[in-house]
């Protein structure tokens, strides 16, 4: 859930040491989450995102008895959501979503009983829907995707099976391409975050156990680029099921699953390959939550304990002092 998306070639460069910044005391970490608009519809879990022109959007998701199709439009400057027109594909769960610079797309996904390969373009303009080109790979669920200008990527996933094969929609040519695989581990419910047009890829577990593997991926060069890994004998941003975002030039993950439910949040800086954890998400710890990024701030919102399903949207305010909810 996300903003956008994009992947290719990868070079594996030297050896890759692991770094991190942790302070043990949760009360000195940066980071103010705020509650804020709740989303009008029913509250769910793995729902498809994307942002265009300003808006998020949400769409899809699963309630513990029910899948979704309606859709909601959510404005960060009047903290207020629209119904839009419903999502013309089967309901669904665990797809994925991807912004352009026009455009909205989302496809794959689960229905109950199918893995799916069927994607939608969504015109903010219009407010209308129209299908494209099924994607090329298996039918799967849990995949990751972003996109980057006038490009979507998507790829990993499960097809009854971990994957992490990756392919390119170009939106001017409106056709698929393959593209290099992502180096490292196979992956379901991975994360992406888009900075300055070069995509971050990781998290995600593997035949039941979390990955570590971390990759930039380069649009100019199609290339991927690994990046420090995401855990090291003292500290561990792993997790599945992440939310994930981008705000002023740097990436944050929050919530997810860790054996269990968590409601830690990391940032990472690519001008220095660092993680450091910041403030804990203030909400109620889960995962498969969908997430926006506006430039400045990232919104959290939606996603699952166990049975427990969640309507409410939570935004990051990454340089104030954290406020304590509890």
């Amino acid at each position: 859930m996300n903003s956008k998306l994009s992947i290719l070639a990868f070079t594996l460069v030297g050896t890759f040491l692991v770094s991190s910044c942790r302070n043990d005391d949760d009360d000195e970490l940066i980071g103010n989450w705020v509650r804020v608009s709740d989303l009008d519809g029913k509250p769910r879990s793995s729902a498809s995102g994307f942002v265009v022109k300003g808006k998020g959007y949400i769409t899809g998701g699963y309630d513990g008895e029910f899948y979704h199709n309606d859709l909601w439009s959510y404005d960060p400057n009047l903290n207020s959501w629209t119904q839009k027109a419903d999502f013309p594909g089967v309901k669904r769960s665990s797809a994925v979503g991807f912004a352009t610079n026009s455009y909205g797309y989302v496809g794959t996904g689960y229905d109950g009983l199918n893995k799916l390969k069927d994607f939608y373009k969504y015109d903010p303009s219009s407010n209308s829907w129209s299908q494209i080109e099924d994607f090329p790979g298996t039918e799967r669920y849990a995949a990751l995707a972003f996109g980057i200008e006038n490009k979507g990527y998507v790829g990993t996933g499960y097809d009854g099976n971990e994957l992490k094969d990756f392919y390119k929609y170009d939106e001017a040519s409106a056709t698929w391409s393959t593209i290099t695989s992502l180096g490292g581990a196979k992956r379901r419910n991975g994360a992406s975050f888009v900075i300055n047009n070069i995509a971050y890829v990781g998290f995600g577990s593997n035949n039941g156990s979390l990955v570590s593997d971390f990759w930039a991926f380069d649009p100019s060069s199609e290339s991927w680029i690994r990046k420090v890994d995401t855990s090291n004998d003292d500290d561990s941003q792993n997790r599945s099921s992440t939310a994930a975002f981008a705000a002023n030039g740097l990436g944050y993950v929050s919530t997810g699953s860790v054996g269990g439910v968590t409601k830690t949040t990391w940032e990472y800086s690519p001008s220095t390959d660092k993680w450091t954890e910041r403030s804990e998400f203030q909400g109620a710890a889960r995962q498969n939550a969908c997430s926006f990024s506006f430039g400045t701030y990232g919104y959290v919102l939606a996603g699952n304990s166990g049975s427990s399903y969640f309507d409410d949207i939570w935004v990051f305010h990454p340089n104030q002092a954290k406020n304590d909810y509890d």
